[in-house]
């Protein structure tokens, strides 16, 4: 189901991953002689995609049912949290997965598997969607990535495993950006 487009995005945030400088879990003194306590240093936290309020997910056309906050183990990797969704109905043809990381979205886009790169607009955000190199073409799924207040967030839809595609990946996933941005940090 999704496993080898998932190993792609894991293999991007692992290269990611070690190119960043996070201290995290290291603690520093903070400045406060008459406390004891410490704060993690240049630990930012990415944005939480499961924070999305349960009412626009369902409104989205998604079945908050199967809500997987770490599908694929992608918040093993330092600096990333995700939530993904089936499509609703009886028969739903593919998955969405909504990935954020406090990593940059030029160093994202440089990876080689994300292919044909197009510049859009999700709402009013400026956006890049491309499709993984496994993806084919015509693709079998469809991405897009935005930069929101230093979070790299990914939309990420492809279909649930050998289903056949009922419709325009892209389309789709440019749908669900656009109804579920308002809930991203402004």
């Amino acid at each position: 189901m999704g496993g080898r487009r998932f190993a792609a995005v894991c293999a991007s945030a692992l290269v990611l991953a070690g190119c960043s400088g996070s201290t995290q879990g290291s603690p520093v003194a903070n400045g406060d002689a008459s406390t004891e306590s410490t704060r993690t240093a240049g630990a930012p936290e990415p944005f939480d995609p499961c924070t999305i309020p349960k009412s626009a997910v369902t409104a989205s056309g998604l079945d908050v049912s199967t809500e997987r906050p770490d599908f694929a183990g992608i918040t093993t990797y330092p600096g990333w949290k995700n939530c993904t969704w089936d499509a609703s109905g009886t028969n739903p043809w593919y998955y969405l997965s909504v990935m954020s990381s406090i990593n940059s979205i030029d160093e994202y886009l440089r990876s080689p598997q994300n292919e044909r790169q197009l510049p859009i607009q999700v709402g009013s955000r400026a956006a890049v969607r491309y499709n993984a190199d496994y993806q084919g073409n015509p693709p079998t799924g469809c991405d897009i990535v935005l930069d929101v207040s230093g979070n790299l967030i990914i939309f990420a839809l492809d279909r649930i495993g050998l289903e056949d595609v009922l419709g325009d990946p892209c389309a789709e996933v440019h749908r669900h950006a656009t109804e579920l941005q308002s809930f991203l940090p402004a």
